[in-house]
């Protein structure tokens, strides 16, 4: 006796796409990456001094935009981020760069070995993080992760604290905090100096590697990046133009 195929009611199959549709809605970020390009989220504690270091430095960049993401509650702000990073959301142009050339450049802007905050800033909002979007960007991340090693033999696997996660949903920080860099230059540069990032990171990567992951020419990599594609094309960096911020005598409060 042949069995009879389950039948779904009518309802339901018109009802079941929009079910779809308003989950993804759920998980969608509240920022909109524009056609064509596309979108990587890291955490390197402050996000003040990750805008800048992908919008000054990083190859292809088009905006990198200060956020929160992977905390508890929805729409969080500055005062009621519980659980969440502080992370940038960093849209891109895939013919000018790609996804693991922007993580040569996100690890290059982090201290590796402090997984409870970085340089002067602690607490869980200040965590370093990678997030990958799906099966691909978690290969290329591993295999960034493993050049980073294989690039650095003296360290130990064991005491790389930055965790490749699944990416979670990115909520827009306030206004204020974008492009902070540029709104406040010389508050930006005193509190970077004072947190004593660009110290700290040339003595974790070294002197020659930081000036590499910090050239506007790019002239370590003969002004050149590999895109998604995996063809080689010119560097182009500092989207916005941003001059060299110098440290403010007396900073107001940021």
């Amino acid at each position: 006796m042949m069995k009879q195929r389950c039948q779904y009611p009518v309802w339901m199959a018109i009802f079941l796409p929009f079910v779809s549709l308003i989950l993804q809605a759920a998980k969608a970020d509240n920022y909109i990456i524009a056609s064509g390009h596309e979108s990587l989220m890291v955490a390197m504690g402050c996000f003040w001094c990750a805008e800048e270091s992908f919008e000054r430095y990083g190859p292809g960049v088009i905006e990198a935009i200060s956020g929160y993401a992977g905390g508890s509650n929805k729409n969080p702000t500055y005062r009621d981020h519980p659980g969440h990073y502080e992370v940038v959301l960093v849209e891109y142009d895939p013919k000018k760069t790609s996804y693991a050339t922007l993580l040569e450049y996100a690890w290059r802007n982090m201290d590796p070995f402090d997984g409870d905050g970085q340089f002067c800033d602690y607490g869980s909002a200040y965590r370093p993080a990678i997030f990958y979007a799906n099966e691909e960007e978690r290969e290329n991340a591993d295999s960034v992760y493993k050049k980073v090693l294989k690039e650095n033999p003296t360290w130990e696997g064991s005491s790389i604290l930055v965790p490749l996660l699944e990416r979670p949903t990115f909520w827009k920080a306030e206004e204020y905090h974008q492009d902070y860099y540029i709104k406040n230059p010389g508050n930006y540069a005193f509190y970077k100096e004072q947190c004593g990032r660009e110290k700290r990171l040339k003595y974790v990567w070294g002197e020659d590697v930081y000036k590499c992951y910090h050239d506007l020419a790019a002239k370590c990599f003969n002004g050149t990046v590999n895109n998604a594609n995996g063809a080689e094309v010119k560097a182009e960096t500092n989207v916005k133009g941003a001059p060299e911020a110098q440290p403010a005598l007396l900073p107001t409060k940021w």
